[in-house]
């Protein structure tokens, strides 16, 4: 019993730690940038924007739109099956850590950061779209962790996959520059393992389904 406390102590620091410095590098990253641009994202609105009413944009948009919704169907299918086998008993805590995930999008009014000339959005680091996606998939992988092998592989590529396409429409589209979208990912991963050290929630044990 020692040990396994031990162990449990363990991984919530570990947890805690990895989940501060991926915060602390999207911050530090946001700082030192100012309102400066990195010549790959230059050379990315130069080269790979795609501009309105094209057929690039336009399947961008897709991509942009149906990436959310995949998001969601695959949280609501891991929750269900995770109600099916548990009950709802773990629900709440998973509620708080999307909650943690999607707060990290607030930190737009910290940087004030403009996104891309060709767009003129404002306030864009990091980006709340992927945000928003991203704390559908952590929290969906996180619930996966409570079932199967199968959920879990299942569920990291979906996420992976769909975060992909969407975080790379949006670059095209001019609406974030990459950075934007590499730090929504680094705030929202950095968020949820915070909120799983503080919630205690890592897997007690795997069921069959």
């Amino acid at each position: 019993m020692t040990e396994r406390l031990s162990l449990a102590k363990t991984w919530r620091l570990k947890a805690a730690a990895t989940g501060g410095l991926c915060l602390a590098a999207m911050v530090i990253t946001g700082i030192a940038l100012g309102d400066r641009v990195p010549p790959l994202d230059s050379w990315i609105v130069d080269h790979l924007y795609s501009r309105p009413e094209t057929t690039p944009a336009m399947i961008a948009t897709v991509i942009s739109g149906a990436g959310t919704l995949a998001g969601l169907v695959l949280l609501l299918a891991a929750a269900s099956r995770l109600v099916w086998r548990r009950g709802s008993r773990l629900l709440p805590r998973h509620g708080l850590l999307l909650v943690a995930c999607l707060a990290t999008v607030a930190l737009q009014a910290a940087f004030r950061r403009a996104g891309p000339p060709v767009t003129s959005q404002d306030w864009t680091y990091p980006s709340g779209h992927v945000t928003v996606l991203a704390a559908l998939a952590v929290t969906a992988f996180v619930i996966s962790l409570e079932l199967t092998a199968a959920w879990r592989v299942t569920v990291l590529i979906g996420g992976m996959t769909t975060l992909a396409a969407v975080a790379a429409s949006r670059v095209t589209l001019g609406e974030h520059y990459l950075v934007d979208v590499v730090a929504a990912l680094f705030a929202t991963v950095g968020a949820g393992l915070l909120a799983v050290a503080a919630l205690n929630l890592r897997p007690r044990r795997r069921v069959l389904g």
